[in-house]
């Protein structure tokens, strides 16, 4: 390993960076060193795409190079060999250009419209759910046109949307490209290294617009509520896309709403109120395929979750370092919560909704793991179903005697460490790493229990934590036992 290599005289490492697809040397790349066991400033390409890296012990390492709008082939960081010796160690770097989508918006009469929104999304994994995140976005200019560029390669969706006019009886509701209203439906377009994809045009049509109306209620009091916001927003785009559904202001002494013009779909209505110093809120799924009339929105307090982490056994820990978790069982808007706990390890989340919740602790140190959470002194899953209005006591569980898995696959791989579904706490379990330059790997803070280890040469971060993912491999992995404290050995084959 590299890190042997510390004691002995370094060397210098020269190379080029290169566009791939042309071959012209790339100015003002930086380059860093990725797999040292010491930090290494970072040096920057010159006019004909050389670096110098002075000081390299001898080992085998990682370098990346880095320029906005440019892609190493699969991500991929270059290898390179510092052999003892006198003489520069040389590598050359390949970076390839970024892709464009381009194409025109226009109304069912064929006329441009200017200033319609672009968004390109892909299928990306958020907390292990996969789901449409954003890619770019933009606006399209007076010819109705636009031109998204310096993308990385991918697959994307390409949705346009323009907001309606006011006092126009048409809906135009946001299509993806060529002519669908849900993703599922939509046509993706793959884009490869410094490839245009011109004409993807879209033609936005009218549509039904549905009514969704009914009553806004205090869950505390049965009494109607007023002067507070409800909100649409659409299910199936993750948040990160940051685009606000239809809201409405409820002014109604009755709490009577409506809202009009609702495209059809899938969407979680929300909303908030602070009533004397405690807050209400609501998320409920709604299903428009028609006028919806007689809904009833009911508000409530949330869940309070209090809890303390404490460790078990010898040792210590610096709790006020380490950062809690309660993350949603449902890719929903607004699920779940995270705090720091204290210097005696007490913290507070909430309100939160009533729901199912995962359990986790962040910046956990070396051998450390989430060992249990207690609800009410009794080890249980996270599940605030029903508790609405209520504080939760709980206490979570470290444990410094996590075990390890050690063990050598391909030169810069991501491996996982992938618990038994029926793992308590399960969502903490996970592990993952990049092997160094010569494919040694270590996971530690391995909970007691039943895994799967796999190897990737080119994975989406987060992906092992998808078990349909993980059923699509060819590899179904190695598995792997490990008990406290135990250091287990495994090689495995990067797929």
């Amino acid at each position: 390993m590299a890190c042997l290599a510390w004691g002995q005289l370094p060397r210098p490492v020269e190379g080029t960076v290169v566009n791939g697809l042309t071959g012209e040397p790339l100015r003002r790349v930086s380059v860093q060193v990725m797999s040292a066991p010491r930090p290494m400033e970072p040096v920057v390409t010159d006019a004909l795409g050389r670096f110098r890296l002075p000081e390299v012990p001898p080992g085998r390492y990682l370098l990346r190079a880095s320029r906005a709008g440019f892609f190493a082939p699969n991500n991929s960081d270059a290898a390179v060999e510092v052999a003892p010796g006198d003489g520069p160690a040389t590598v050359a770097i390949q970076l390839n250009p970024g892709a464009a989508v381009s194409g025109t918006v226009t109304d069912e009469a064929g006329e441009a419209l200017p200033g319609a929104q672009i968004t390109l999304l892909r299928r990306a994994y958020v907390g292990g759910r996969k789901q449409l995140v954003l890619a770019a976005s933009g606006v399209t200019d007076d010819r109705g046109q636009y031109r998204l560029h310096s993308l990385a390669p991918h697959t994307y969706l390409v949705r346009a949307g323009v907001q309606r006019l006011a006092g126009d009886p048409q809906l135009y509701p946001a299509m993806y490209y060529p002519a669908a209203l849900e993703a599922e439906k939509a046509l993706a377009v793959a884009l490869g290294p410094g490839q245009e994809q011109r004409g993807v045009n879209i033609s936005l049509r009218p549509g039904p617009g549905y009514r969704v109306s009914g009553r806004l209620v205090n869950g505390l009091t049965n009494t109607p509520l007023t002067n507070t916001a409800l909100t649409l927003m659409a299910r199936g785009v993750g948040v990160a896309v940051l685009e606000t559904g239809p809201q409405v202001l409820v002014r109604d002494s009755g709490g009577r709403f409506a809202v009009q013009g609702v495209a059809p779909g899938s969407y979680d209505l929300t909303g908030s109120y602070l009533q004397g110093g405690q807050p209400l809120q609501v998320r409920m799924r709604l299903e428009v395929s028609r006028d919806l009339d007689d809904v009833v929105v009911t508000m409530r307090p949330g869940v309070t979750v209090r809890g303390r982490v404490v460790l078990e056994g010898e040792g210590t820990l610096e709790t006020a370092t380490l950062g809690v978790a309660i993350e949603s069982d449902e890719d929903l808007v607004g699920g779940g919560g995270a705090a720091r706990p204290g210097a005696d390890g007490t913290f507070l989340i909430g309100p939160l909704l009533s729901g199912g919740y995962g359990a986790n602790l962040h910046r956990l140190p070396p051998g450390a793991y989430l060992r249990a959470v207690r609800v009410g002194g009794r080890e249980a899953a996270l599940d605030l179903s029903g508790a609405t209005g209520q504080t939760v006591e709980t206490e979570w569980v470290v444990s410094l005697g996590g075990g390890k898995v050690e063990g050598r696959t391909m030169g810069g791989a991501v491996v996982a460490l992938v618990p038994a579904v029926e793992a308590a706490n399960r969502r903490s379990r996970y592990r993952a790493a990049e092997a160094d330059a010569e494919g040694r790997f270590g996971l530690s803070g391995v909970a007691p229990g039943n895994y799967r280890l796999y190897a990737f040469k080119n994975v989406e971060a987060g992906a092992w934590m998808d078990d349909e993912f993980l059923s699509t491999l060819p590899e179904a992995g190695v598995g792997i036992a490990v008990g406290e404290r135990e250091t287990k050995l495994a090689d495995v084959k990067a797929q």
